[in-house]
C-alpha cells in the first residue's frame, strides 16, 4: 500500500471508488492542471469512514465518486489566488509559522464526493461541483425533487459514517472524528 505520513492511496484500500480528481485535469474552476499527481490520497482513518459510507451507498444501488481528498498546501495557495473567498476556498496557511491544524483537505481529512448509478453515470445533484453560488447549498430553495433527495441521501450516509457536512457545499465533508494532523505540502514520488 502506498503511504506518505498519515496519507494512503484510497484505491489501495478499496478499489470500488470512482476517482475523478478534477484538479489533476484542466476540467475545474481554474481551467488548469493544479495537481502534479493523479492518485487519490486520504488520511487512513478518513479512508475507513469513507469506505463505510461507500458501502452504505452500494447497498442502496449507488457508487461513490471522489472529486478531491488530499490537497497540497501549494494548491490551496493557487486556489486562493484565483478565488479569494473564504466561503468557498480556505485561506492558505503559512507553514513556516503554523502550529495548530484543522481537519482539512490539506491533511487528507476532508473529501469532496458525489454519487453515481452502478454503471458510473452521474445522478442528479443540487449543482455541479465547485458551483460558487447558492445552488451549492443543500438548503437552497431552488433545489427540489430528485436533486434534493439525492443530496440529502449523500449527506445522511456521510453523517452516519462519521463525517460533518459543510453547509456551503453539498459535496464537501470533514472527518472531525480524529485529531487534525500537520498539513502536507506535496506527495513525494
Amino acid at each position: 500500500m502506498k503511504t506518505q505520513g498519515n496519507l494512503v492511496r484510497l484505491l489501495d484500500m478499496d478499489e470500488e471508488f470512482i476517482i475523478d480528481l478534477v484538479y489533476a485535469t484542466p476540467n475545474n474552476f481554474t481551467g488548469k492542471v493544479v495537481y502534479d499527481f493523479t492518485d487519490c490520497y486520504i488520511d487512513l482513518n478518513t479512508a475507513k469512514r469513507l469506505i463505510e459510507a461507500k458501502n452504505m451507498a452500494k447497498a442502496d444501488g449507488y457508487r461513490m465518486k471522489v472529486w478531491d481528498a488530499f490537497r497540497p498546501t501549494d494548491a490551496q495557495a493557487k486556489f486562493w489566488d484565483i478565488l479569494p473567498d473564504n466561503n468557498f476556498v480556505a485561506y492558505p496557511p503559512d507553514m513556516s509559522t503554523l502550529t495548530e491544524f484543522k481537519n482539512s483537505h490539506m491533511n487528507g481529512q476532508a473529501v469532496d464526493v458525489t454519487l453515481t448509478d452502478m454503471d458510473g453515470n452521474d445522478i442528479p445533484m443540487p449543482s455541479e461541483f465547485d458551483d460558487f453560488t447558492q445552488k451549492a447549498r443543500l438548503d437552497c430553495p431552488e433545489t427540489t425533487g430528485e436533486a434534493r433527495k439525492n443530496g440529502e441521501y449523500l449527506r445522511d450516509i456521510m453523517v452516519k459514517a462519521g463525517f460533518t457536512p459543510y453547509v456551503g457545499e453539498w459535496w464537501h465533508f470533514y472527518d472531525r472524528t480524529i485529531e487534525p494532523v500537520r498539513y502536507t505540502e506535496a506527495i513525494l514520488g
